[in-house]
């Protein structure tokens, strides 16, 4: 399957599924699909990691051999939106122990730049999130850095935060 010319025009919602139904059949669609999300420039790399996220949402756990691989390149990646993609997916996938630092300083980075959306802020939230019920000092750090965001960013983002910040607080 030539995943490079599927993705060259946005596919339609359809035809986004017939593509992710090809790359939950086959573990080699789903390499080859995963080097044109991580290696490839926009539009490219950020249409590879949207299919590339909803195959691993509709086949729960796809992706987990390639975490490592994914949270290393991450600092890479010049696509804001693979960036938002791939962090999506992440959302839903225990990190190995090996990664957990990486991880959290990029999420902890991508939260104070000004440089990334807010979708990409979300996610990142959420991953260190979840690394807080890990570990537990992670908390008031969290905390401190959503509250500061707050007024920088969107009224979801501050909304959001609130409801991370309520959980936190209960830990």
């Amino acid at each position: 399957m030539d995943f490079r010319s599927l993705l060259t025009e946005i596919p339609s919602g359809r035809e986004r599924e017939l593509l992710i139904a090809e790359i939950v059949k086959s573990d080699s669609h789903l390499k080859t699909l995963l080097q044109l999300a991580l290696h490839e420039k926009d539009p490219l790399s950020w249409r590879a990691c949207w299919v590339l996220d909803g195959a691993d949402e509709k086949r729960p756990g796809l992706a987990r051999k390639y975490i490592p691989e994914i949270v290393q390149l991450l600092p890479s990646l010049e696509s804001k939106g693979a960036l938002r993609s791939l962090l999506r997916l992440l959302t839903r996938h225990e990190i190995p122990e090996d990664d957990q630092g990486l991880l959290i300083d990029l999420c902890f980075n991508y939260l104070v730049s000004e440089l990334f959306p807010v979708a990409v802020k979300a996610h990142a939230k959420q991953i260190i999130y979840h690394h807080v019920l890990l570990y537990p000092e992670l908390k008031n750090e969290l905390i401190a850095v959503i509250e500061d965001q707050a007024e920088n960013n969107s009224v979801g983002f501050k909304a959001r935060g609130n409801i991370l910040i309520k959980q936190m607080e209960k830990l």
